[in-house]
């Protein structure tokens, strides 16, 4: 019998053939070997397959499914995963050569505990890198720290007997790992790794998250409206933080529909984040917009203004 790898790592996919060989070579040049990949095709109507049978490794196994989004992708190959530890990647992005080993030496020392692990990340965009630290809000309320940090799936490790009792709730589309988070947080340690920052991400129009093309910040107040409920660990949250993230959600559906030269829409979210928390940091740009949208500025201008947040 095959021992199982410690690693398994999980791309979901659709439609990235293009890009997903850099994701898979990412793989295959770790100094850490003991792995398996399990792309998950979530029903690509490109050349996906045919990219995946360019590769000629035992550990690389692909699984195909009908369209049916990220989520189940991901649940789709933690339940095919055989790994101790699992961890994920986007078919965009990609490691740097010593992430699983940096991973690995961690968990050693640890004694390879039941529990969830977090790094930072590198962010490129057009050229240049920069370190996106994965702990920037610290507190001693871990479900706070889910919520007001982004924690990316491809920033954790966690113990595979944690993700096999665990899985993304496919109803959401935005925020969907913080929802995840969450809910291991409320049984499992949590942990943030410093001085980590081996998967880096890839800035592009392509991306699934864009607020260009898709009105993110309604399917954030949505999220926020269920995890804030008594029956989410998101209950734990202080009301202050609740406060500060549904304004945020109502500010992006704003910068949304000033980028489409939506007034009125975008005068009745900007009020509402005004009003869900007044106290805010950012309370004085909103009223600055606010006024602007009032007055009939124009929106290149108050758009202008937006950016800056």
């Amino acid at each position: 019998m095959n021992q199982s790898p410690f690693f398994s790592i999980i791309i979901p996919t659709y439609n990235r053939a293009h890009l997903l060989a850099k994701a898979v070579k990412s793989v295959l040049a770790q100094t850490f070997t003991d792995w398996e990949l399990l792309i998950v095709d979530d029903g690509s109507t490109d050349n996906t397959v045919d990219v995946v049978k360019g590769f000629d490794d035992p550990r690389i196994r692909y699984i195909y499914q009908a369209n049916a989004e990220r989520c189940a992708a991901r649940n789709n190959g933690i339940n095919h995963a055989t790994g101790k530890y699992i961890c994920f990647l986007d078919s965009d992005d990609f490691y740097l050569s010593q992430r699983l080993v940096s991973l690995y030496d961690e968990l050693l020392r640890r004694h390879f505990p039941v529990e969830m692990f977090y790094t930072g990340l590198t962010v490129e965009k057009t050229g240049k890198n920069e370190l996106l630290v994965g702990n920037y809000y610290y507190g001693d309320n871990i479900f706070e720290v889910i919520v007001v940090n982004t924690i990316h799936s491809q920033q954790v490790c966690i113990s595979a007997q944690i993700m096999h009792e665990f899985k993304y709730d496919p109803q959401f589309t935005i925020g969907e790992d913080m929802e995840l988070w969450l809910r291991i947080a409320a049984k499992y340690p949590v942990h943030y790794l410093e001085k980590q920052f081996d998967v880096v991400v890839l800035e592009h129009d392509e991306r699934s998250v864009n607020i260009l093309r898709y009105n993110t910040g309604a399917e954030q107040l949505r999220l926020y409206h269920y995890i804030f409920t008594n029956q989410h660990s998101g209950k734990r949250i202080s009301a202050k933080v609740k406060a500060y993230k549904l304004a945020s959600s109502f500010h992006a559906i704003a910068r949304y529909n000033i980028l489409r030269g939506k007034r009125l829409e975008a005068l009745a979210s900007t009020l509402r984040a005004i009003v869900a928390d007044p106290r805010s940091d950012w309370a004085k740009l909103r009223v600055n917009v606010f006024l602007k949208l009032i007055t009939f500025s124009s929106m290149g201008q108050i758009q202008k203004i937006m950016d800056v947040a």
